[in-house]
């Protein structure tokens, strides 16, 4: 006893505490009494409702099992009654009988076709009593469970049947039946429930029952459970849960004027549902006797915990703290101890803990989170079955197919028993499980305990990490990223932005970056003047060390999460282009962190970059002159369009002011025929503006012909001199013609090409060389080593204004003119335009050289294969036979154009006969027995029947001396294609208006 003041006040404090204690603990024993209580009669309340479920499991699985094992005897009797030969009533009879020892008391029966049956007694009858039929070749499936009305039973009857095939045919159906009535007083008789246990059996689609206790089997389970037998209105909420398939429970008040219980589920055949029921007062019966005894204890515990109230006023109570150093100090209890703070622990992080027995595989579950993963996973596991049996089942446990070979190596017996006899004590094992549609990872952390007697148990305690292994594996990839991306730079380090301390992440081998001084260098503002000391193009350091610097790089990556310095290397003798980036690493928390700085090699793509700047630059220089080119084309056609106005409109003025001033002085002859040579004039004028257009089509639309034939230079030469003949007097020109060296006079070529040549530029010549001037042309013969070849050379020179030097760039160009000197002379600008090419196109060459105000000498050369053959003065002798008397049929449509040829060939002799049309032609001629002309001229544009057609239609003419007739075709068609067509469609000859009369007159003597 405490005799001082102190001890008694301290005895006082400790007295205080203790009734504290003594009121806090009987408060916890009331509330954990009352929260025991209501467990244990939920426990027991589900114990009996579980009474139901396991006569409904009763119900179902008898039936089941029963179809199932009358299922496979109907497939024997199938199998052995299938495929032969006879199928007679006595035949199959015997047969039955002969396998009854084999099926011992089950009742099978066999139906054949017209609906006799074979009874399980032998005895045959000549109806089915069941009033089961079929037709034959039916199909039927031998799954299929059926049920049918008895005729001679009161109660439904379930019906299992297997047709029976002879060769691919349906022969007969064996069949058992099955009745309810056996299991329902099988249920009835459970001496749990005093006879008062009703059972249903539900047919989803109709909602009828297919059996019950009073062999009612017109009413329904809407008939049992209506609304008027419940005020609370719930029976039709347990109907339309039956009728839809699914398990449940659920206690009803005021049905039959008492409380009734119901358990319903579905069975695992066709749509029929279980339907169990009994009073509550039976049912529930041990609900009720465990809550008497309950409120007896729990009156028992409030006496005993006053009783401990008091006596806790009066002893000290003994700390905890020294109860737990008591139990350490006993073996097992130190044993137990350690268990107890271990599960404490666990508990904290696990989702559940399993208590598992090493020997046998049993296993107790503790759970630590009800979540939607634990009741996942726990469905998945039965009690009854060895922990072992269910991890190695490899479709139950769903488990990732790469984990199944670490599953089984740690959960199996040897392993455990192994982890309880060394020293390794504990393993943690990270596993995928499949699970409510994804994968997740569980990790599963297992520890041996011992119970200190040689035994022990393993406790597994399951933890979600799947967020945990998601994120590493993010970060992996991540890293493999990076990793990937760092390939292709040269040097990447991680620098601190406030330090500038760096990491040398990684630096590619066998290039300037790998010095094993590198990883000497102080930090990264060292490293980046050693670079830029040492590499770095002397044009290009300055800007490096600014555009790096720790002020310029932070302000830029504070603004975006990049940054980057382009600049150029000095690596050995080449010059290269390099990179380095800048890149904010980390989220946005810690992006002033750290940064990552890379240097990569761009010089292949900077230096395509380059090229295509060039690229480009050249192609919009070359756009720039093409439009530049345009634009002149433009201005040239414009100004092309000008002169050819002006230059058709000249010879054509002077052609209608001729005729109409040689009109009024038709009495002086000599005036009228000034008139008529200077409209001759004229009109050569005007048909050679024409040529040149037409030639200048030709040429740009490809189609410009050659006409090669023999012919005689020194005949052309001066044929040309005669053309230029009155030019050259009109502006009292000095010409000068050289061709004393032509050796070989006769040359295949295009005569007409060749003659046009020369015109031209002979008339530039002329044009641009001023009164009182001199021209000369030359012609020279130079042999060849080629056999039956020489080369000709013409040269033409003037002493007229020339020609300026920006020209002469110009000159073969459509419409190029001179522009300071061509006002005041007449031309288009297509002259040397045609001549270069058809100089070209004959395989020759042009040159030109010219001065301003000096004069131009222009020089063609040609290579012309030579005329071996014997000249024959003869062939070359103009025939002049006479053309008097010689008949022709003229074919023109046009009256002005008809009226000119038929004065034309009269005037020579010709007897003409004129038609406007072809239609007329062929008429005239497919008439005659002989031919009644001798040539056919022949137009080809013409209205009704065109020279064309009217040509093909003569040359289809049965009589062949007719058919045969000599037909030109005289048209203003003077394209080469339109000579062409005309040669096709059987012409012999093409002559384009307006016709020369010499001209015309060679052609005629060619076929006269």
């Amino acid at each position: 006893m405490i005799k001082n003041i102190d001890g008694i006040h301290s005895e006082k404090v400790i007295h205080r505490d203790h009734l504290v204690f003594a009121v806090i603990l009987v408060v916890l024993t009331v509330a954990a009494f009352l929260f025991i209580s209501q467990k244990v009669l939920k426990i027991v309340e589900n114990g009996c409702f579980s009474r139901l479920q396991e006569n409904a499991e009763v119900a179902s699985s008898e039936f089941v099992m029963n179809n199932l094992h009358y299922g496979g005897t109907l497939q024997f009797v199938a199998d052995a009654l299938k495929d032969r030969d006879d199928y007679s009533t006595d035949s199959l009879q015997t047969k039955l009988n002969d396998m009854q020892p084999f099926l011992r008391d089950q009742k099978i029966s066999l139906l054949l076709p017209g609906d006799t049956v074979i009874m399980p007694d032998g005895v045959v009858t000549a109806s089915s009593p069941m009033g089961l039929s079929y037709e034959e070749e039916s199909s039927l499936e031998s799954h299929v469970k059926v049920k049918l009305e008895s005729d001679k039973q009161e109660e439904k009857l379930l019906f299992h049947f297997v047709p029976v095939k002879s060769h691919g045919r349906t022969v007969a159906v064996v069949f058992w039946s099955f009745g309810l009535e056996a299991i329902h007083q099988y249920l009835r008789n459970d001496k749990r429930f005093n006879r008062n246990m009703f059972l249903y059996v539900v047919n989803r689609d109709d909602g009828r029952f297919i059996t019950d206790s009073k062999h009612d089997s017109l009413k329904g389970i809407r008939d049992y459970l209506n609304e008027m037998d419940n005020e609370n209105g719930l029976f039709s909420a347990i109907v339309d849960s039956i009728l839809a398939g699914k398990t449940g429970r659920a206690c009803v008040e005021n049905y039959w004027e008492e409380v009734n219980c119901f358990f319903y589920k579905p069975m695992a055949v066709n749509h029929w549902s279980v339907v169990i029921s009994s009073p509550e007062k039976v049912a529930m019966a041990a609900v009720h006797k465990v809550r008497f005894i309950l409120l007896c204890f729990g009156i028992a515990v409030l006496l005993f915990c006053g009783a401990y109230f008091v006596l806790l006023c009066r002893v000290a109570v003994r700390s905890f703290a020294g109860e737990s150093d008591r139990m350490q100090q006993d073996d097992v209890g130190k044993v137990r101890y350690m268990q107890m703070k271990l599960l404490g622990l666990l508990s904290k992080n696990f989702i559940h803990i399993y208590y598992v027995n090493p020997e046998s595989g049993s296993y107790v579950v503790y759970p630590s989170a009800m979540n939607d993963l634990y009741k996942e996973i726990l469905s998945r596991f039965d009690c009854n079955v060895s922990l072992y049996d269910i991890m190695n089942n490899d479709e139950l446990t769903k488990i990732h197919k790469d984990d199944l070979e670490l599953c089984h190596s740690v959960f199996n017996k040897e392993a455990f028993l192994e982890m309880m006899g060394s020293n390794e004590s504990r393993k943690v094992v990270d596993m995928r499980w499949f699970i409510n549609g994804n994968w997740v990872w569980l990790r599963h952390t297992l520890i041996g305990l011992a119970d200190g007697k040689g035994g022990g148990y393993v406790l597994i305690g399951v933890e979600d990490v799947n967020d945990e292994k998601v994120a590493i594996e993010a970060e992996r990839e991540r890293l493999s990223v990076i990793k990937g991306l760092s390939e292709d730079f040269t040097l990447v380090s991680f620098i601190n932005p406030s330090t500038r301390e760096d990491h040398l992440y990684y630096v590619k081998k066998n290039n300037w970056a790998d010095n094993p001084n590198w990883k000497k260098v102080g930090n990264f503002e060292d490293r980046l003047k050693l670079i830029a000391n040492t590499l770095v193009h002397p044009d290009d350091r300055k800007m490096f060390l600014e555009m790096t610097s720790r002020e310029v790089v932070n302000e830029k990556l504070s603004k975006k999460n990049a940054y980057y310095v382009n600049y150029r290397m000095v690596i050995g003798s080449a010059v290269e282009y390099w990179q380095l980036k800048f890149v904010i690493a980390g989220k946005a928390a810690d992006a002033q962190k750290q940064i990552v700085a890379g240097f990569i090699s761009v010089d292949e793509s900077t230096r395509l970059q380059l090229e295509q700047k060039e690229q480009l630059e050249t192609q919009a220089e070359a756009l720039k002159q093409a439009l530049s080119a345009a634009q002149a084309a433009n201005s040239a056609k414009k100004e092309f369009l000008n002169s050819i106005s002006h230059e058709i409109r000249t010879p054509l003025n002077a052609v209608i002011g001729l005729t109409s001033i040689a009109s009024t002085h038709l009495g002086d002859a000599e005036r009228v025929k000034d008139c008529l040579v200077k409209i001759d004039q004229s009109s050569d004028r005007l048909l050679s503006i024409i040529n040149d257009i037409l030639d200048m089509s030709r040429i740009e639309s490809g189609k410009f012909d050659l006409k090669e034939a023999p012919m005689h230079l020194f005949e052309l030469v001066h044929e040309v001199e005669r053309d230029i003949r009155n030019d050259l007097q009109a502006k009292d020109l000095k010409f000068e013609l050289d061709c004393v060296d032509i050796n070989d006079d006769e040359v295949v070529c295009d005569r007409e090409r060749l003659r046009q040549a020369l015109l031209k530029v002979l008339s530039n010549a002329i044009k641009f060389t001023k009164e009182g001037g001199s021209i000369s042309m030359s012609v020279k013969e130079t042999p060849l080593t080629k056999s039956s070849y020489a080369a000709y050379e013409f040269r033409i020179k003037d002493n007229g204004i020339g020609m300026s030097e920006e020209f002469l760039k110009t000159v073969y160009e459509p419409f190029a003119r001179e522009s300071t000197v061509s006002r005041d002379v007449r031309g288009m600008g297509l002259g040397l335009a045609i001549t270069k090419n058809s100089v070209e196109m004959m395989g020759g060459q042009i040159e030109i050289a010219s001065r301003l105000h000096v004069g131009t000498e222009v020089t063609m050369t040609f290579e012309f294969k030579l005329v071996q053959s014997k000249k024959n003065d003869e062939s070359n002798a103009v025939v002049n036979s006479g053309f008097a008397g010689k008949k022709i049929l003229l074919v023109e449509d046009n009256i002005l154009n008809r009226e000119i040829a038929m004065e034309i060939l009269q005037d020579n002799g010709f007897i003409v006969t004129a038609v406007e049309d072809g239609d007329i032609a062929v008429k005239m001629l497919s008439k005659a027995e002989t031919r009644p002309f001798d040539v056919v001229l022949m137009d080809v544009r013409m209205p009704v029947m065109d020279g064309y057609e009217a040509t093909k239609r003569i040359r289809a003419l049965k009589n062949k001396d007719v058919a045969e007739i000599p037909i030109i075709a005289m048209t203003a068609n003077a394209f080469d294609e339109d000579c062409r067509a005309s040669f096709e469609v059987g012409m012999n000859e093409h002559i384009a208006k307006p016709v020369s009369i010499e001209k015309l007159k060679d052609v005629l003597t060619m076929f006269l």
